[in-house]
């Protein structure tokens, strides 16, 4: 039992070591190759769809399909973000033939998978966080950024279009290559959104809090767009300082620049080895949490193995004969045995040659009976049922010799009549 236990206990060391080392993996895929370790599922990501399964290949994800419209794929993550200041990196690539329609979403929601779901930017209802769209607006291509606090019910709402915060054109669609966004919150910059590396919108006014869920929803009209996804990375970023107060005294900005930027290098490092500390804990916690959650459910299934077998164990135990049957049938097979021995000993001492002898002359009288009575009385049967031909005969001549004394009586009296002239 020490042995298993002191097993257990560096099994779970080993497993923690491994987490730490590679921080925010579960929210991460397409930064490695192949995108997944199997073809069914990225770990720690959920698949929805809507007229089709999204489908998964060793370096992309198709959340639509370039054939048949009115579809939908989606992926979330299924751990929320607890990093206050982060780093979203996002590649995709859409394709369509001419007039090809579709937007795509890549969402910061509040329990997005129940909330959102596969739903578009026009069809999410009411829902919390930021939503950045790539879509198709007047015949323009643009990148859309939107915010809700779950007061304004987007299904409902008569301009979803005016509710984006910030906007920028950018040609997305058959550029035959991946197109990266780039997601920056912090919570002295705000929100900052670039595409291909060219700035698209900020703002500094909003700072969005953890606990949120990752995700991308792909939508396509017909004729569609196909989105296919690379990459979605996660990662730690060092918050912006916010500006320093200015002053009237024209020496202060005359300092040497050395006796400046040493104490701001040494912040910006503090920050930022804080930063990282901060977000490798919060990630092995996250994974601590995954590792628990994994063991629970890996105790459940013991739990439901073991029931499962004491259950069958019990219904063949019950399927068992009883003591009184097996009694019974003992004594049953008993008395069997008790006749066939006497029927042994019977057969053994007694002579049958007397009941043998008996039923030869059965036989025989049997035999006889058969070959000697059988004619005589078939014949007398054949005899009694064969019709009679004198009979016949004699009727027949009887019925002539009746017509002919009718005939002549007819002829006597036709000519004894007296005649009718006119």
């Amino acid at each position: 039992m020490v042995l298993y236990l002191r097993t257990i206990c560096l099994t779970l060391a080993w497993a923690i070591t491994a987490f730490a080392e590679d921080p925010l993996e579960q929210f991460s895929f397409g930064h490695q190759t192949p995108l997944s370790p199997n073809s069914f599922a990225i770990p720690g990501w959920s698949m929805l769809g809507e007229g089709h399964v999204p489908q998964l290949l060793s370096d992309k994800v198709i959340l639509t399909p370039p054939y048949g419209g009115n579809k939908r794929g989606a992926l979330w993550s299924e751990n929320a973000n607890l990093l206050q200041d982060w780093m979203v990196q996002f590649k995709f690539r859409a394709g369509a033939p001419d007039r090809g329609g579709g937007n795509l979403q890549l969402w910061y929601a509040a329990n997005g998978e129940k909330q959102v779901g596969t739903s578009t930017i026009y069809t999410a209802g009411i829902w919390e966080g930021l939503a950045i769209v790539i879509d198709t607006v007047s015949g323009t291509q643009k990148v859309r950024g939107f915010l809700n606090d779950g007061s304004v019910d987007y299904k409902s709402h008569a301009n979803v279009d005016g509710l984006a915060f910030g906007h920028c054109d950018h040609a997305y669609r058959n550029l035959g290559r991946p197109s990266l966004i780039t997601i920056k919150s912090t919570r002295n910059g705000g929100i900052d959104v670039r595409i291909d590396g060219r700035h698209c919108f900020n703002t500094n006014k909003v700072v969005l809090p953890t606990g949120y869920d990752f995700g991308m929803v792909a939508s396509s009209f017909d004729p569609p767009d196909s989105f296919e996804v690379f990459q979605f990375s996660l990662a730690p970023t060092t918050p912006t300082p916010p500006p320093p107060p200015s002053t009237p005294d024209h020496h202060q900005h005359e300092q040497p620049v050395e006796d400046q930027q040493q104490p701001q290098s040494g912040s910006d490092s503090q920050s930022s080895s804080s930063a990282f500390s901060d977000a490798q804990m919060i990630d092995m916690h996250n994974r601590l949490n995954q590792l628990s959650k994994s063991i629970q459910n890996l105790f459940l299934e013991l739990q439901r193995q073991t029931a499962a077998a004491e259950q069958r164990h019990n219904d063949l135990v019950s399927k068992l004969p009883n003591g009184g049957l097996i009694s019974s049938l003992d004594s049953r097979v008993s008395n069997l045995d008790r006749m066939i021995g006497n029927l042994e000993r019977e057969l053994k001492s007694s002579d049958h040659n007397t009941q043998f002898r008996k039923l030869s002359e059965q036989l025989t009288q049997t035999h006889q009976g058969v070959t000697e009575h059988v004619p005589e009385r078939l014949r007398e049967y054949v005899q009694a049922h064969t019709p009679r031909i004198g009979f016949i005969l004699y009727s027949f001549m009887a019925f002539q010799t009746c017509c002919v004394g009718v005939f002549a009586w007819f002829k006597w009296r036709k000519s004894t009549m007296p005649k009718k002239y006119l």
